[in-house]
Formats: structure tokens, sequence, C-alpha cells
């Protein structure tokens, strides 16, 4: 059996037997007695996004040949639209669906969880927007808050006490300063210095000398794109002799193989453990499958998970049995949902360089003694 369905199908341990039946709204429409448990598949096949949207459907396709499960995938398409997405999901409750699989977009979560939520089923959603999860809706995606916790976690642990953050003035921006703020508190260092600079950034003259003015141990820079290649490069040549560190938006072959990364820091899911899955969907496709492609995977290689231990007349996507705090273990490591239904996931500390990253400290491979 492929590497990949090992990865994705153990659970670490396998999770407590389901006892409970989801306590949602009581008002579920009959779904078929046969016996066959259903799964929504809602992604955007049209639109600006179709071909994110169709390589994640195929990347659950692959997780469902490769765990050998029998439940019956429904893939529908959101498009860009909420109202879309709203009608997508109504389809596959009409159809039987157990559990829904999806949306992708933030502004689509909340019709979907509506016409979920009245039919007593659960929302495995892929964004990040963290202000969506709760209730019966749980995101399973990548978190930079996680990402920014783990980093200034190792870098406490040898010794950096004072962190600064450069990150576009944005709501990402805000985001990761607040998380970086957050992670200080936890880990007893210094309050981050932090700046904010325009989007369109391309003298980082100004950045540059109130850096020099100021005495950190770790640089984090939270970007990707024009914007990092005019900002990181200029630490370097700068004279600041501070570590570099990047956020989980690193986590792409095209970023962190960029020469003037060499030697950075960044959390993110141990590739290792994705190249077969990589190796395997760029054979079947003609090409390597976009970093979001896991999501799909892992989700449905969850619900094979949770499908081959069912109790007698349960759904076996309860809430109980996503919250499983044993958790699971998927190509992008091991994750579980907390009771606020977020995800949480053992990251490995990467070491970007031009021939591909290094690990600099593995990923847990359990939960075990962590607490929400």
């Amino acid at each position: 059996m492929a590497a990949a369905l090992a990865a994705c199908a153990q659970t670490v341990p396998r999770p407590t037997p389901i006892t409970q039946a989801p306590t949602l709204a009581p008002s579920a429409p009959t779904r078929p007695d046969d016996g066959v448990l259903r799964v929504g598949l809602l992604l955007p096949l049209t639109g600006g996004s179709a071909a994110l949207g169709e390589a994640m459907q195929r990347a659950a396709q692959m997780a469902v040949f490769d765990t050998g499960t029998q439940v019956e995938l429904l893939p529908r398409d959101t498009g860009d639209n909420p109202a879309t997405a709203g009608e997508a999901a109504r389809s596959v409750i009409a159809q039987g669906a157990d559990i829904i699989l999806g949306p992708l977009f933030s502004k689509s979560i909340s019709p979907v969880a509506q016409q979920a939520r009245a039919a007593g089923i659960n929302v495995v959603a892929f964004s990040t927007d963290t202000a969506q999860a709760g209730g019966n809706v749980f995101l399973l995606s990548f978190l930079p808050q996680q990402a920014i916790d783990r980093i200034v976690g190792y870098g406490a642990s040898q010794g950096m006490r004072r962190y600064a953050l450069l990150a576009p003035r944005s709501a990402y921006g805000q985001l990761v300063s607040r998380a970086l703020t957050e992670a200080a508190v936890k880990y007893s260092v210094e309050a981050p210095v932090i700046e904010l600079y325009d989007s369109k950034l391309s003298d980082p003259t100004e950045l540059q000398q109130k850096l020099q003015a100021t005495q950190v141990d770790a640089v984090i820079v939270a970007d990707v794109g024009n914007r990092l290649s005019v900002v990181a490069p200029m630490l370097g040549y700068s004279g600041i002799t501070a570590k570099l560190m990047g956020t989980g938006q690193w986590d792409d072959p095209q970023v962190n193989r960029q020469s003037y990364l060499a030697g950075a820091w960044y959390a993110a899911p141990d590739p290792s453990r994705r190249a077969d899955f990589e190796s395997r969907y760029a054979q079947q496709f003609g090409g390597p499958p976009p970093r979001l492609a896991t999501l799909a995977y892992d989700s449905v290689a969850l619900t094979a998970s949770l499908a081959s231990q069912p109790a007698a007349g349960s759904n076996p996507f309860n809430t109980t049995a996503l919250q499983d705090p044993n958790g699971f273990v998927g190509i992008d490591g091991i994750f579980r949902f907390g009771p606020n239904g977020l995800v949480q996931r053992g990251l490995a500390v990467l070491q970007a360089e031009p021939s591909g990253p290094t690990v600099v400290e593995s990923a847990p491979d359990s939960f075990s003694g962590a607490a929400f």
C-alpha cells in the first residue's frame, strides 16, 4: 500500500469509538438507510480559482482510492459565490451527505454551515479565517498563528529573546503581529519590535535604518513574492546579523529555495511526509499539485479513518469523533480539532536552502500530554 495511505489512514492512537450522535439541530432530513456513508466535497470548480479547486478534487479522489474507503464522495462546485456554495451544500445534503468537506473561501462558509446545521451534520472547511470556526464548523487549514508560535518557541529554546517582525500593512500583517505578541508572552521573551510597511514597498531603506537601530536576535519576515525579494536581502547587506525567520507562507518550493533565504528558519509541515503524494500526483496528472491539495487529501483520509469504526446507529463524523484529543495523522503530519473548531498541527522547524528545505527540529509525532 502506498506510503501516503499509511500516513493518512493512521491515527495517534485511533479515535475512541463514537458513542453519541451529533448534538446539532434536530431537524435533519431523512438520509438514505442503505449503509453508505456520503461525503460532500465543496470546491471552486469554476471561476478564478477553478484550477486550484480541480486539483484539490483530484487529491480527494486519490485519497478515496488510497484508503480503500467505502464512503461515497459527492463533489459540487461552489464557484466564487457564497450563494452558489449554499446551493451546493443543499444539493449534497439532499443526497444524504453525512459530512461536508469545504468550502475553500471564508465568505462561503456561513451559507454552507447554515445548511449543514439544519441537517445535523458537520463541516470541515479549508479557510484560514478563524472567525468562521466553531459550532458545526471545523477548519482544516494552515493557520499562520501556529507557525509563528512554533518558530518563536523554537527560537526561545535556542536562547533568542528579542524578535522583530516585518510584515505588510494589511489584515494578514495585523494577524501575524498579534500572533507574535501572544507568542512573546507565552515564551517569556521581550515584547517584539513590529514594523509594518506599505504593500507597494520598493525601497527598504527606512526599514533598514530602523532595524539597524534595534538590537534583536531574530527578524521574522511575514511576506512572499516581490516584497520578500526586496526585504529579505536587505538584512544581509545592511550588516544585520539577526537570524532570518519566516512563516508558513514560505512552505513553497518557489519561495524557500531562493538564494537570499539560505539558512533562514520557518515552521511548516515536514515536506518529506508529502513527497510520495506529490510524486504520484505529478505522475497521474502531469504536474506537481498546488500546496493546498494536501488539505483535500487529508480531509478525505480523515473521513475514511472515522468511517472505519462507526458506532451502531451513529454518524461517525460527529463532533465527539472529530474532536478526539489524540488526533489524526495525515500527509501533513499530526493534527486535531480543538473545542473552538480550529485545527492544531504538529509542525517542524525547517531551514531554507537552494536545494530544498532541511529539518532543523522534527515535528512531534503525537499529541501525548499536549493540552489544547
